[in-house]
Order: C-alpha cells, then structure tokens, then sequence
C-alpha cells in the first residue's frame, strides 16, 4: 500500500493548491500518529525459533531496541511482531536440502525509524529474504538460485492500511492490499504448509491473498496488543510535561497523570538525597512551573496513583507592587474557596463491586452522604469527614470454568468529598458498609483482585482508579468561578473498552453532571 495525494492543479502554470497543500500535511500528520497502523508481511529466514524460544506461540509481541538513522543518532523504536507459521530445514536422502528453513512474520512499526523492521527482525536472527543490507547473504543467494527469488527483492510487503478519522478522511482509511505474485508464488512451491498454516491468521489480520477482491476497505478499529504497547510506550517515554487545561491570569489547572506526585515529599525524597526514587517521574508542581515559566502553589492534592485536574495559582505577579504579598493573598483565596461549600470535587472511580453490599442496593440510591470515620497517616480515628456517592453502573462478567469468583464486578462510582481528610474517598468506598474498594488501590483494596485485573483488564501498576474528572472552585477576588473538566486518561479509556455496554449505562447519568466521556 502506498498513500498518494493530488500536489497539482490540472493546469500546470498555477501553483500547488494551498487546500491540497493542508490535506497533504493532514493525511502525513494522521499516518505519523500513534493511532495509525501499518501491517507488514515478511518472508523471513528461520523457523520462529531461537534459542528455544517459540516465537510461534507469542502471538503479538514487542521489541524495543534503538536504532541509529542515517547520520548515525541513535532512536528509540518499537515494532510488534507476530510469527505465525514456520518450517525447519529437512534434507533428502543424499544431504540436499528440499525444504528451505522460513517463516511468514506480521509487524507493525511503532515508528518510523531507517530500516527498522529490517533491522529488528535481524536483530532476533531472522532476517528478511533478500535483504543484503541487514540479512544473511548466502541464504539469499541461495533463494534467488534455486528458489525464483527475484534479484534486489527484499520480501517485505505492506499489506494493510490503516489511518484515523480526520479532518480529511471523517470516517478513517482501512485498506488491504494483496501479497504481489512473487511473494506468493514462493509460499505455494517452497512453504505450502506454511501457507496453509496461515492462512486463518491472515485473513483474521485482514490480509488478503488473491488480487480478484481488488481492496477492501473496512472500519477502522485499534487492535488491542497496539493500544497495550501505546500505552506503555506513554508511560515509559514520559516527557515530562504539563497538559494545561485552563489557565486565568492568577491560576492555572493542569491535568495530573497517573503515579506522577503532585510534589516532593518525604516518600520520594529531596533530589540530593541518595534514597531518592531515582526513577520517579518529574512532579506536577515542577511540570507546571516549566510549562508556563512561573513559579505555582498547590492549591490541593491527588494521590500519586489518582489522576485528574489539579489546581494552582501563580506564585508571582509581576505588575504587582508586593508580588510576594499578591501572590500569597491570591493562594489563600483559592485555598479558602476550594474549601468552601460553594466547591465542588467531582471525582469517577472504577470500584470492585456489582453496586449491592450486605442488602444494600446502592445503584438505586441516587446521590447519597456517607459519613464513617476514617483513619489518619498515624492511624488515628477523624470523625467530621463526609463524602457524596453516587453509583452508576455495573457489570458482572460471567463466571468461565476454572475462573476465580474475585475480579469479575465493576461498579462506577462518582464521588464528592465534602471534606479533605487523608484517602477519604478510598477509605470510604472500601468500608464495611460500602463494600466496593476502588480497583488498584494496593492500601485499602483487595491484592488478590487487583492482580487479576492487571493480568485479565488491563489495570495499570501502581494505578488507583481514582480519576478528578470535574472540579468546580467559586469566584475569589483575584480570580472568575473555574469549572474544568478532566478527560478520561488513556488507561482508563482502555480498561473500560473491556466494557461497552457498562459506559452505555454511565452515560446519560455522567451528562446530566455535565461530565461528558
């Protein structure tokens, strides 16, 4: 497959067209984006196996090694592969080899690195046929002698396209393009079991083999094993920044990602002390001071493993007389209308539970006030600390065979803490009397289950599913009311696509709370 645009107007003395300019840079931008996905298919030398590893029975898998472009900086690239058939090498009777070792191998670069599947699939010993830069030359000697290998063939192929709805293409591009005769007439004489192997991979791949059905263009659709190594890529490469999602002449609100600290503490550690988390990601307080070349006050906090809006205010005003004096009246202002009752903390928690606990159908409750006292950091009972719920939705998967009873219910809770006290909103929901302790949380929540929604769900370490998704602070003297409102994060995006007809349920609710997912 090959994506072309129209560069030129039908008469050839007017310039390029700036309209077929913008849908050029459109189409690259949306071939570049983490969502676009290409398949390729490669004949490679060997079997799918090495050192005893079958790669045959990985399904999707990624490698991650870097790889130098041609001015020889190093890049960092990621490319999924899947080996789905292979032969070895047999010999006849007097020693001539009859059946070539080879695989049929599907990969999907991440990026677009200089001859980065060619070079990864070298760098796990099996190079792709015909590659003389990066493969084994007396295997394809051997190919194009004995096998109709065609000279300067490199036996790689995209198969198919897939591009993201955009501004030029609303309802995304989904194209196949048949394996060229070549490729294919190499399988049906040389691997046909290989081929008859593959054959259901492919076509569940959406590869086609036979050019009468010309292209076919379909929905576009993420496949899983990409959405799970996008994320993980996101974590990983973290760039340290700040999203900012509104910003006044006093404050500004930026959106806190998961296991990032709101700022230093005595669990991460001073930066010159040697039992710093040497790994821990860059704090919001930190993030945000860089973003906007000001230094900023935490207004409030989330838990490292919650994500969400967080609030600040600048800790600085130029035009100011007393700019120290300013900026501290402007952060008490804001702490004093964050706790005032005219604020509202909106928080969207995925808990363990299917909405009923001890007799209690919580579902049906609509917006309620819990109460319970909760424990301080030195264990110590707090009684005045009030939270509003409201549960949802649910959903029970079903109980499979040889399936533990444990992480088979979601329940989606939101939450309003009328007070601030220490994990209010976890230790509440994790109460004898709620019953539903928040997904991930490893401090008041249930190991067992968690562990099985990282394995089964896509549940993320070190994650609370815990997630600010709207906060709404009164007008003070420096500053307008703010109302914000903070997207799902990708993670928790993914885990709830486990879920569709649990966010059919949510939504309508979620709009009348002027959250919209």
């Amino acid at each position: 497959c090959l994506l072309l645009t129209y560069a030129d107007d039908v008469d050839d003395d007017k310039s390029v067209d700036s309209n077929k300019s913008s849908t050029t840079a459109t189409l690259i931008d949306a071939l570049q984006s983490p969502d676009s996905i290409k398949t390729y298919v490669a004949l490679v030398r060997g079997e799918g196996i090495l050192r005893g590893e079958d790669f045959k029975e990985k399904g999707w898998f990624e490698v991650s090694r870097p790889i130098k472009d041609e001015s020889g900086v190093e890049k960092d690239a990621t490319t999924l592969f899947h080996f789905i058939a292979g032969q070895p090498e047999s010999s006849d009777d007097n020693g001539v080899i009859n059946r070539a070792r080879m695989s049929i191998v599907l990969a999907r670069p991440m990026q677009g690195r200089w001859h980065q599947i060619r070079r990864h699939l070298n760098g796990i010993s099996h190079p792709i046929l015909g590659d003389t830069t990066h493969g084994h030359s007396k295997t394809n000697r051997a190919w194009k002698e004995t096998r109709n290998l065609p000279g300067e063939r490199i036996c790689l192929h995209l198969a198919r396209m897939q591009i993201p709805p955009n501004d030029e293409i609303p309802e995304g591009l989904d194209v196949s393009c048949p394996l060229m005769d070549d490729m294919l007439e190499m399988l049906r004489v040389y691997a046909p079991d290989v081929l008859e192997t593959a054959l259901p991979k492919l076509k569940q791949e959406g590869i086609l083999l036979d050019a009468d059905r010309e292209y076919e263009v379909g929905k576009y659709t993420i496949p899983e094993e990409l959405l799970e190594v996008q994320l993980k890529n996101q974590m990983l490469n973290d760039d340290g920044k700040a999203e900012i999602l509104l910003q006044g002449a006093n404050f500004v609100v930026a959106d806190k990602p998961p296991t990032v600290v709101a700022h230093h503490s005595s669990w991460t550690y001073t930066r010159s002390d040697p039992r710093r988390r040497w790994k821990e990601p860059t704090p919001m307080l930190q993030r945000v001071r860089d973003e906007t070349g000001k230094r900023v006050n935490l207004i409030h906090r989330l838990d490292r493993g919650a994500s969400g809006a967080l609030l600040f205010a600048f800790a600085q005003d130029n035009n100011s007389e007393n700019s120290e004096k300013a900026s501290c009246s402007i952060t008490k202002a804001l702490i004093e209308a964050m706790q005032s009752k005219d604020a509202t903390k909106t928080y969207l928690a995925l808990c363990d539970g299917d909405g009923m606990w001890n007799g209690a159908d919580y579902l049906n409750k609509g917006w309620f006030t819990f109460d319970n006292p909760v424990q301080d950091e030195n264990g110590k009972y707090i009684e005045d600390c009030r939270t509003d719920f409201q549960f949802i939705a649910s959903k029970t998967m079903p109980l499979k065979e040889g399936d533990a009873d444990e992480g088979r219910k979601i329940t989606i809770v939101l939450a309003r803490p009328h007070t601030g006290r220490y994990h209010q909103i976890r230790q509440h929901l994790s109460s004898g009397t709620l019953g539903h302790a928040i997904l991930g949380d490893s401090s008041h929540g249930r190991s067992r289950t968690n562990r099985l929604w990282k394995k089964k769900y896509n549940l993320m370490k070190e994650r609370v599913c815990l997630h600010l998704i709207r906060l709404q602070v009164p007008a003070t003297d420096y500053t307008d009311d703010i109302d914000v409102l903070s997207p799902l994060p990708p993670d928790l995006k993914k885990m709830l696509r486990n879920f569709p007809d649990l966010m059919e349920q949510a939504r309508p609710i979620l709009a009348k709370e002027g959250i919209i997912v």
